[in-house]
């Protein structure tokens, strides 16, 4: 998987080669076919393995109670917009391939309800102020997922640095959050 995902994010999967996955794994075709039937299954694989990785860091950052419920808010927010980012190659590459959709969404909803729920928690202990907790995570969540694509995609002249910064700020204003003592 980590050869695939190397040479697909460096040559797309329409211009990969199984030849050049299996190389660079130094496996032979036989075990690639072991595992694939083709190479577009093999991207499929890489995706929920990507999303996982992406869900993983949100899950990471909410679960560590060690961590003020305003500072994991914000984190989480920056940490998953500075993980697509980091990863944008792979991201463009794997985004359109086929069962992407289903597993993106299931992703997207796990990672909003974590959010949500943070957020209704910290509501009930008086730790943050928001009428509507779990419309504003999910409102949070898609608009920085809509404005990490147009960064990936090159669609607005986006940079990396003012999209993460900026979901900080919104997560803050969001949820009644006041800055960091550094900013």
């Amino acid at each position: 998987m980590d050869a695939a995902e190397e040479v697909f994010a460096r040559k797309g999967i329409a211009e990969t080669k199984i030849e050049e996955i299996t190389t660079l794994a130094e496996v032979s075709k036989g075990t690639f076919y072991l595992y694939f039937k083709t190479k577009d299954e093999a991207a499929a694989v890489l995706w929920e393995r990507y999303m996982d990785n992406f869900a993983g860091v949100g899950e990471k950052i909410l679960s560590d109670t060690d961590v003020p419920l305003d500072g994991r808010l914000v984190d989480v927010l920056e940490s998953l917009c500075r993980f697509a980012l980091q990863h944008a190659d792979l991201h463009r590459v794997l985004y359109d391939g086929a069962g992407a959709q289903e597993v993106h969404a299931a992703t997207n909803e796990r990672l909003i309800g974590m959010i949500a729920a943070a957020a209704r928690g910290g509501v009930k202990t008086g730790e943050i102020e928001c009428s509507h907790p779990d419309m504003m995570a999910r409102a949070l969540f898609h608009g920085f997922c809509g404005a990490v694509t147009d960064a990936i995609t090159g669609f607005a002249p986006i940079s990396h640095d003012e999209v993460i910064t900026a979901a900080g700020e919104m997560t803050r204003a969001v949820f009644g959050l006041t800055r960091p003592a550094s900013a």
